[in-house]
């Protein structure tokens, strides 16, 4: 069943004061993508788990900065997190997040040539 449809059947009997919470979530969602350290951080964990200071060293940013960033990903469900020793480790949780900030990408990157 593609994408299309799956959403479809999920919204198709839901009320309309349901629908509104569903758009408050979502909105709540985007939000966390609208920062742009978020999405550098998404791109570095994208391709394979990595540990807070490969995220710091790839990211260009604050151990600080990236932590608290990092804290938000996970807690919305777009990162597991998981700790070794003193090191922790974050991969992504939701692939389709993650492919849906890839398609808008990859549209913005091809308007800039």
């Amino acid at each position: 069943m593609n994408n299309k449809v799956r959403v479809k059947k999920a919204t198709k009997n839901l009320s309309p004061k349901v629908m509104e919470q569903v758009f408050s979530r979502v909105a709540e969602y985007f939000s966390v993508l609208s920062e742009p350290s978020r999405l550098r951080i998404m791109y570095a964990v994208c391709s394979g788990e990595k540990s807070v200071s490969e995220v710091v060293e790839l990211c260009g940013s604050s151990q600080a900065n990236v932590s608290r960033h990092l804290n938000v990903l996970h807690k919305v469900g777009i990162l597991l997190r998981r700790k070794e020793g003193t090191t922790v480790f974050y991969s992504i949780a939701d692939n389709a997040t993650v492919e849906m900030c890839q398609t808008v990408c990859a549209k913005i990157a091809e308007s800039l040539h």
